[in-house]
């Protein structure tokens, strides 16, 4: 009867710490889920920001180059006026 006793005891205590275990593997798991959930909507922000700049860059290359075409097109202008015979 004594070794009864202690089986089923020990069963308990195996049975609760498999309870606390279960329990903390769960809420890991939740914790890992919230995780990813965030990095999911840091990584489409990151995406949005860098395609942002990338455009932003775009742009203003296309400026640099088209403010480097008028500067020419204005530098042949004055030229010409330098040419002119003024009487």
């Amino acid at each position: 009867m004594h070794s009864i006793a202690l089986a089923q005891t020990g069963a308990a205590e195996t049975a609760w710490a498999r309870a606390q275990a279960l329990a903390a593997l769960r809420t890991a798991v939740e914790a890992l889920d919230d995780v990813r959930a965030s990095l999911a909507v840091l990584t489409s922000d990151t995406d949005w920001h860098s395609d942002g700049v990338r455009a932003m860059q775009s742009a203003l290359e296309d400026l640099r180059l088209g403010a480097r075409l008028e500067a020419s097109e204005m530098r042949s202008r004055e030229s010409e006026a330098e040419r002119i015979d003024v009487l």
